[in-house]
């Protein structure tokens, strides 16, 4: 506990502390029995010494000089110096811990890098619970028997809990910032718990034991005519299964509620918390881990969710069970689990930091020479109650909703946020334009996605690091990024060629249907359906079909016919293919050369967008006051999931839906999730969309950086730290008044 002594006022604006007088520089105490002199305190934790006032009654001390007309308000100076000693009074604002638990031996972890890297953690796992998705949602649509617009329903649960959060939490998460964080991080983990809980009521297919049929008649799922035993289905159980599973549906869309409001106070006070231990110099770079972290929670999550999905749903798979069985489910489950068990633990970690870190006087003495916060206005922000907060709701939100320029940006990131919103459908995207197993888009999304991410976020770190740029530069930086990036949106169209499905694109060879119909005089006594799709190809003239029943094929030869279960080798007396016989999977090569050339462009233009992302995040600091940054997030919040996250699944599942052109149509008649695309049409509006979207976001950058109070030659040279003048502070170059 520091002894207080009494302030009087001296000539010159001097306070003079005639008892157990100490003078602090940056958090460095020196304490002295003799009598010393201080001039105030620049804000919480911050001393400015004063040396003499021999030299026109200013002082300087590591190049910061006090005027002393800055100090001539005795009630000034006592405020000021009553932060100083209440901050200096309670050690939790400080030291590491929790409520009166305050270890020594956790210090060594009280670095901002260290929070950086455990909040990184905490979002990227966060990330991961929700990425996962994205690849799980095929294999989710087939057990609980989903189509696009319950899907949808799940993703926009997130959004539809979170714009209230971030709307209803944001002012409040200006104080105990960490706090707010930890308390989010946990709720995240409930948000993971719930989905993977649906595991333990789901039923799965049965292995089908009979899935060949020993006779002449061939494998299942052929044609089979004279004996009104029409197309064999699957056994009953696994035919119903996914129906029975159904209810299960609102488990996900109970945790992705819940994520919403648990992801909120993260991303609203992290980077504020971060802004008040970084420069601007510095948060550039911290910006860039913490996002190299939390963005590769995308790639990481399609590469785990793609490894899941090759391991069988109990773990533990019946004999003859394998991956390219219709039967087979992956084990979605942990996509959901392992987020929860790691959050779970660096919640505890995050939980620990203190209020403000010791980084944090360095930090605001810097703030205050660059002009971009006073003393008055960060001991409002640090002394203000929750009863000072509500009452502010109604001025703070009046000051939000006229920054002209705040705006732009938010509606910018709207539009960002919708284009964004197709992520969740990049990997369905991929696995049909390149004919790829979604375990391999997994892979291939995830390496590619990881080395653009990181790439442009070391590149936007380094821009920031080159001088301490003024916001107004800096919204010009990212207003650019995003629309040299655009037209790589285009990269799916560089794709393989589309496959011709009979009965869809074109009519049966030997059907005589004017118009293309699955249905045709050469099977129409099949019986066939689409609850289970089995593509065979026609080599001799590339026509693909959606099942062997859909071809009108009476048997089928084995590759061992000793043994039912070696697989088929083709199937024969084919009655609507050309060629009479079909082969196993789908027609057409797939042009791994395209792949890689598209993969290379998404790549390029991704690392050039992201190469903005620490300018964005520097502006959106900057663009309002201090005390207003958390509100500044929380309104970001708002509009990017009402304009942006939360139309998107709406819009890309409709966009994807029109496309469909065959459906899945159960034993039971009712409609599931689609099989089989029009590609060419799925691709020209699914990439329009995005690019048009992105053009529209960096005409609003662009507009919000115009209207960007231009600053003046003095407003540079502080940012520059060549000259810094405000609130009665000068710095001058090498700490030498002139």
């Amino acid at each position: 506990m520091r002894r207080v002594s009494t302030v009087t006022r001296q000539p010159g604006g001097v306070a003079m502390e005639t008892q157990g007088v100490f003078m602090e520089t940056q958090g460095v105490v020196m304490e002295s029995d003799a009598i010393g002199r201080r001039s105030g305190v620049v804000g919480p934790g911050v001393l400015q010494e004063e040396e003499d006032t021999a030299m026109g009654g200013a002082s300087s001390e590591n190049g910061v000089v006090i005027r002393n007309e800055a100090v001539t308000d005795h009630k000034d100076l006592q405020d000021l110096r009553e932060i100083e000693i209440e901050e200096k009074d309670d050690r939790r604002t400080s030291q590491m811990g929790v409520f009166g638990w305050r270890p020594r031996f956790l210090e060594f972890l009280n670095e901002p890098i260290v929070f950086v890297v455990f909040f990184g953690i905490g979002n990227l796992f966060t990330v991961m619970s929700f990425g996962v998705l994205s690849v799980y949602l095929t294999t989710l649509e087939k057990t609980f028997n989903l189509n696009s617009k319950e899907t949808g329903v799940i993703l926009l649960g997130n959004d539809i809990s979170g714009l209230f959060a971030s709307l209803l939490l944001a002012n409040y998460c200006s104080s105990k910032k960490i706090r707010w964080i930890a308390m989010g991080m946990f709720t995240v983990v409930l948000s993971c718990l719930l989905p993977a809980m649906a595991t333990l009521f789901a039923e799965y297919p049965e292995l089908d034991e009979n899935a060949f049929v020993p006779n002449m008649a061939g494998v299942r799922g052929t044609c089979k005519l004279g004996d009104g035993g029409g197309f064999v289905p699957p056994p009953q159980g696994n035919a119903d299964y996914a129906v029975r599973n159904h209810g299960l549906f609102w488990l996900f869309v109970a945790g992705s509620l819940v994520l919403g409001v648990g992801g909120s106070p993260p991303g609203i006070a992290g980077p504020t918390y971060m802004d008040e231990m970084y420069t601007q110099k510095e948060f550039g770079i911290a910006i860039s881990i913490l996002y190299i972290i939390t963005f590769v929670g995308f790639p990481i999550s399609v590469l785990f969710a793609g490894s899941t999905l090759g391991m069988y749903v109990t773990l533990n798979p019946p004999e003859g069970m394998t991956k390219d069985r219709e039967e087979w489910v992956g084990a979605w489950w942990l996509g959901f689990l392992v987020p929860a068990i790691v959050i779970f633990f660096v919640s505890f970690i995050v939980m620990l930091f203190p209020t403000q870190m010791p980084a944090a006087k360095r930090v605001l003495q810097d703030k205050i020479n660059k002009g971009i916060t006073t003393v008055a206005e960060k001991k409002n922000e640090l002394q203000r109650s929750l009863a000072d907060i509500t009452r502010d709701t109604i001025p703070v939100a009046k000051r939000i909703l006229k920054n002209k320029s705040l705006n732009c940006l938010v509606f910018g990131d709207a539009l960002v946020f919708l284009q964004i919103g197709s992520i969740s459908y990049l990997p369905k995207m991929y696995a049909i334009a390149f004919r790829l197993g979604f375990s391999e888009v997994g892979t291939v999304i995830g390496v590619s996605n990881v080395v653009a991410f990181v790439l442009g976020l070391v590149l936007g770190g380094a821009i920031m690091r080159i001088k301490d740029w003024h916001p107004k530069r800096l919204l010009l930086i990212y207003a650019i990024a995003v629309l040299v990036s655009t037209p790589f949106q285009a990269n799916l169209f560089y794709r393989c060629d589309s496959n011709v499905m009979g009965g869809v694109d074109i009519v049966y060879p030997n059907g005589t249907a004017s118009a293309p119909s699955l249905y045709d005089t050469c099977n129409k006594d099949c019986k066939c359906n689409t609850a289970f799709p089995s593509l065979v190809c026609d080599t001799s003239d590339g026509t693909t079909y959606f099942s062997q029943c859909h071809a009108g094929c009476l048997g089928g030869e084995l590759n061992d016919p000793t043994d039912p279960k070696s697989g088929v080798k083709q199937y024969t007396e084919c009655m609507c293919a050309a060629g009479g016989t079909v082969v196993p999977g789908e027609c057409g090569s797939r042009c791994q050369t395209r792949l890689y050339i598209s993969l290379a462009l998404s790549v390029f233009g991704t690392m050039i967008n992201f190469s903005g992302y620490a300018a964005h995040a520097t502006v959106y600091q900057r663009v309002v006051s201090e005390v207003d940054r958390t509100v500044a997030q929380g309104w970001r919040q708002f509009i990017t999931r009402v304009l942006g996250t939360l139309p998107a699944p709406i819009l890309f599942g409709y966009i994807i839906d029109s496309a469909c052109t065959i459906w899945r149509v159960g034993f039971d008649g009712k409609q599931g999730n689609c099989w089989y695309y029009d590609l060419e049409s799925l691709l020209v509006w699914f990439v329009w969309s995005q690019i048009i979207l992105r053009i529209g976001s960096s005409i609003f950058y662009f507009t919000g950086w115009y209207l960007y109070p231009e600053p003046t030659k003095e407003d540079l040279e502080r940012y520059e730290g060549k000259t810094t003048e405000s609130n009665g502070y000068e710095m001058r170059e090498n700490g030498v008044i002139s």
